[in-house]
């Protein structure tokens, strides 16, 4: 009887580790796919992942397209002095900055004087460059609407006026900032159809003054400008969790 016993006491302990064995398969098995799931979950989340967009207009290109609603402003062309064209120089800042942050995985959207019905991103620059009679005026100047549409207005113009002053070096024109530039047409989404929306960050730049020896051979490379204009973007999407 002894014998007997220890043989199915063997025999259960054999089938106890066996089933044991089984179960822990399944529990390794199901842990796999389990954690194949996560890697799944994860991919998708990298795909859906937000990547943020800036809108940069080029200031002044193709205003005589301007729909009906921006009629008045049609032939506003742009400064000119001798053979230098504001547009032009606006152009070439504006494909060099998009280039830049598209290297960075940021959707550029270039847009003309018309910007799209309740245009959406989460940065929008309007691109310019100044000029005046008096040939010794020279600076950078920048605005946001008035009054302030959302809470990341100031923000943006904070970082892009640190980084243009520290890499451009151009004295503060702030004094010579204009009521066109505090209600620009681009922002005024009360009154335009044509106008970005008011939960985007908007800002307008007046880069230096072309009618300036000094400012002119700054801003006449594309590189210096958008350069720092690309610093001061790239700081504002990082400070709102928008960009690594």
């Amino acid at each position: 009887m002894n014998r007997r016993r220890r043989i199915l006491l063997g025999i259960l302990m054999f089938s106890s580790l066996v089933l044991i064995g089984l179960k822990q398969q399944g529990s390794l098995a199901a842990v796999s796919r389990f954690g194949q799931s996560l890697n799944i979950s994860s991919n998708l989340t990298n795909i859906q992942k937000h990547k943020p967009r800036v809108g940069i207009q080029v200031g002044h290109y193709k205003a005589i397209e301007h729909p009906e609603e921006l009629k008045n402003i049609r032939y506003s062309t742009g400064a000119q002095v001798g053979r230098i064209k504001e547009v032009d120089i606006n152009i070439a800042v504006a494909k060099m900055l998009r280039d830049m942050l598209e290297a960075r995985g940021i959707i550029v959207d270039i847009l003309p004087a018309t910007v799209p019905k309740n245009y959406q991103a989460d940065v929008f620059i309007s691109i310019h460059a100044d000029a005046s009679i008096d040939k010794n005026r020279r600076g950078y100047k920048s605005a946001y609407f008035s009054p302030s549409r959302n809470d990341y207005d100031q923000l943006l113009k904070e970082k892009i006026d640190e980084s243009y002053f520290y890499f451009m070096g151009l004295p503060d024109d702030d004094e010579n900032v204009s009521g066109a530039m505090l209600e620009y047409y681009s922002f005024n989404s009360k009154r335009f159809k044509h106008s970005i929306s008011a939960k985007t960050a908007g800002i307008i730049v007046e880069m230096g003054y072309i009618s300036n020896k000094l400012d002119l051979q700054l801003i006449k490379d594309p590189v210096n400008p958008a350069y720092a204009l690309k610093v001061g973007i790239i700081k504002f999407l990082k400070a709102q969790n928008l960009l690594d």
